[in-house]
């Protein structure tokens, strides 16, 4: 008989019953990869919704651009952004839901609007996101969908605990950090094991019982392209959150496919 214990997130267990999971040993630390996913979702549960400011960076091939940002979220589905560049010249702001969005470009006067999706992001953003993506830019690592069973390879690297998952695209490696268990890092890999995307979780901090990254970052190496968030400030479950996306009413109105 197997027992499944769920804990909290700076407890390591030392177990040696065969569970339906992976495990493996770092030192006098052991992992169990679906104690990990636990960890992980508990630690995502206790952050519902958010408000904070911060910088932000933006960094392609043609550009290099980096302001202030105000965020308001609330899981699973709204968020809203207002940025602002040097000397406090407003950039725009954004509203975004699953389905759709509305972006108010300060210095064109212009309301682009249309559906949430990566080409439509990408945009914005000059990064190729989804939804939860963008979610998880502002809040923390989690383990994608396709995930959510047990690896097919577990390992250590950089003395920290790794989690593979193969698909037939390539593979997605999740870098976990062996004291908290939470996710630091996250790579997908082609078929033939080259980055394609990464996104790394540091700076750490507990509020309100969760553990959030206060620096969080998106690189796409063969495009070089990357976006950086760095917090100053955060709040965590706020009741009575206001989503307040204004323009002005001879706005250029723009809508993208």
């Amino acid at each position: 008989m197997c027992f499944r214990v769920v804990l909290p997130s700076v407890v390591l267990v030392l177990l040696t019953q065969s569970c339906a999971t992976h495990t493996t040993i770092l030192g006098n630390r052991t992992i169990l990869s679906d104690q990990v996913h636990e960890i992980v979702r508990a630690n995502q549960v206790r952050m519902q919704s958010a408000k904070g400011e911060g910088t932000i960076s933006v960094e392609t091939p043609t550009m290099a651009q980096s302001g202030s940002f105000v965020l308001t979220l609330r899981k699973p589905d709204s968020l809203l952004v207002k940025l602002q560049g040097p000397f406090g010249i407003k950039i725009g702001s954004a509203l975004l839901t699953r389905k759709d969005f509305w972006f108010y470009s300060s210095l064109e006067n212009r309301l682009f609007m249309g559906e949430t999706n990566p080409k439509n992001l990408s945009r914005v953003l000059r990064v190729n996101l989804n939804f939860d993506d963008l979610l998880n830019l502002f809040t923390g690592g989690v383990f994608q969908q396709t995930d959510s069973g047990s690896p097919d390879q577990t390992g250590v690297e950089d003395e920290q605990f790794i989690l593979l998952y193969r698909n037939g695209e390539g593979t997605h490696k999740y870098y976990i950090d062996p004291q908290t268990f939470l996710i630091i890092k996250i790579q997908n890999l082609d078929d033939q094991g080259k980055l394609l995307f990464e996104q790394r979780f540091v700076n750490f901090q507990t509020i309100d019982s969760a553990q959030v990254p206060f620096n969080i970052r998106i690189m796409q190496p063969k495009e070089r392209r990357m976006v950086s968030v760095v917090y100053s400030d955060l709040e965590i479950n706020k009741q009575n959150l206001e989503f307040t996306f204004s323009y002005p009413p001879n706005a250029e109105r723009v809508r993208w496919q």
